[in-house]
């Protein structure tokens, strides 16, 4: 809170001394701010992008192999889904709680835990099997027939999703335990509040622009209902 009452404080600050003409430049104020930031977002989406790019080395490049049903490497191929699913759930909601922050902060947790677990069974469902069966299987491995095969048929993938569903689940449960333990053992009051404020104020802005819709709706209604019953008398 401290920090968050500082920053409001320097920012303040430097649009009255902009007002005064003294701070000439309120917007390189904000940039140098959020550097930082930035360069932590940077970084960290450097370490995504190796760390999927180990996972596709490993369980692609290096370890795809065919496999029967249970068997040490159909095991191999199981765990890949379920750390895929895993750990893609918390890059989504790293990404949700960085680049759409506003959302973040106002929607029902609960909501957005529902809203990452399909978003990674669909990452699973469209991207990986997709490609395993419309590329991989129906393309590549026809044409050099020593490559392995990627799927054994429905069952084979369905149990992929399910396992890919299910670390995504647990990721989420996992999180909102965390979240709430902290919540319970460290409340932060003053940004529960503010939080509560900007959803109020965003409601007032949404029910404004419904009503303003409306209105342009029944404006649109008019003029279409003018020009039809021109076209009908000009006939």
């Amino acid at each position: 809170m401290n920090r968050k009452i500082r920053f409001i404080s320097l920012f303040q600050s430097a649009q009255i001394l902009e007002q005064r003409g003294l701070f000439d430049n309120i917007e390189k104020f904000q940039q140098n701010r959020y550097a930082p930031i930035r360069k932590k977002r940077l970084a960290m989406n450097w370490i995504i992008l190796f760390g999927n790019l180990i996972f596709v080395y490993i369980w692609g490049y290096k370890g795809w192999q065919e496999a029967e049903y249970n068997t040490d490497a159909w095991w191999f191929d199981s765990y890949g889904h379920m750390i895929f699913g895993f750990c893609w759930a918390f890059i989504l909601l790293y990404w949700a709680k960085r680049y759409l922050l506003s959302l973040y902060v106002q929607i029902p947790k609960w909501v957005l835990a529902i809203v990452i677990i399909l978003a990674v069974s669909s990452i699973e469902t469209l991207v990986w099997e997709n490609y395993e069966f419309g590329i991989w299987d129906s393309l590549i491995q026809p044409a050099y027939p020593y490559l392995p095969k990627a799927q054994k048929g429905s069952p084979d993938t369905m149990m992929d999703i399910n396992f890919t569903t299910a670390a995504a689940i647990l990721a989420m449960i996992f999180w909102c335990v965390y979240r709430k333990f902290c919540v319970l053992k460290w409340p932060n009051e003053a940004a529960e509040e503010m939080r509560e404020e900007m959803i109020k104020r965003n409601k007032l802005s949404v029910d404004e622009i419904n009503s303003l819709q409306t209105e342009h709706r029944r404006f649109v209604r008019t003029k279409i209902k003018e020009w039809w019953e021109k076209v009908f008398q000009e006939k």
